[in-house]
């Protein structure tokens, strides 16, 4: 009797402190998915993966994080706060990376601070040259950071939209699924071209609701997306 009250508590104690899965998928600005995404979350210990397929998931308890995800020059880094048990579902989005820019600003830092020891300071126009150069660099990422910013924005002015109209207008959800019910399995070029009256970013945010809530799975297939019916 003893031994299974303590193997209860110890698969008591193991839940709480394991007991919510974080997972969601990986998108760029264009909303596509990404695949072979380095992925992070700052537990003790540290859990790291490489996502083949654009999809992440950890186990996790309940506590604050910080979730980093990265390929190439575009990088994620998300605050996220675990609640308790459960499923929790946070989907990433990938971003230019200024890491370049800031080395080098860096870099000319270091070599005005050298010039001077050197008696460059002497010169006002080699002062001058680096402060327009700095300027210059930082206009530079004031505009990259207004596309940026742009594109995120038209992204989520599009996911509104597509909210709107689920709530207010025809149901595509249910006609997405409806198709897909009618074919067993159909890819995502086949779908939209079913729904021409829709774009293809309204497409994959309607296939990541009916995905969100168990009624499909998208397996990645060449270059596209096959939906398969789950019910």
């Amino acid at each position: 009797m003893g031994k299974i009250i303590y193997v209860l508590l110890v698969l008591l104690l193991v839940n709480s402190v394991w007991g919510a899965t974080l997972h969601g998928e990986i998108y760029d600005l264009d909303l596509d998915k990404v695949t072979d995404v380095l992925v992070e979350i700052n537990t003790v210990p540290k859990q790291q993966s490489l996502s083949k397929t654009g999809a992440y998931s950890f186990e996790v308890p309940a506590g604050d994080y910080i979730l980093k995800a990265r390929k190439g020059f575009l990088v994620a880094e998300e605050e996220i706060k675990v609640v308790g048990e459960g499923e929790f579902i946070y989907d990433l989005f990938l971003f230019p990376s200024f890491e370049e820019e800031d080395d080098f600003l860096t870099e000319l830092g270091v070599i005005e601070i050298e010039e001077e020891k050197k008696g460059f300071a002497k010169y006002p126009m080699g002062s001058y040259l680096i402060a327009l150069g700095i300027l210059l660099i930082a206009m530079g990422r004031i505009v990259l950071a207004r596309k940026k910013y742009g594109k995120s924005r038209k992204r989520k002015n599009k996911e509104e939209k597509v909210e709107e109209e689920l709530t207010d207008g025809e149901d595509y959800l249910e006609k997405a699924l409806e198709l897909i019910r009618k074919e067993g399995r159909i890819s995502q070029k086949e779908l939209r071209k079913e729904m021409m009256y829709l774009s293809e970013a309204k497409i994959s945010l309607i296939l990541t609701e009916l995905e969100h809530k168990g009624k499909i799975e998208k397996v990645k297939k060449g270059r596209g997306n096959v939906v398969i019916l789950k019910e």
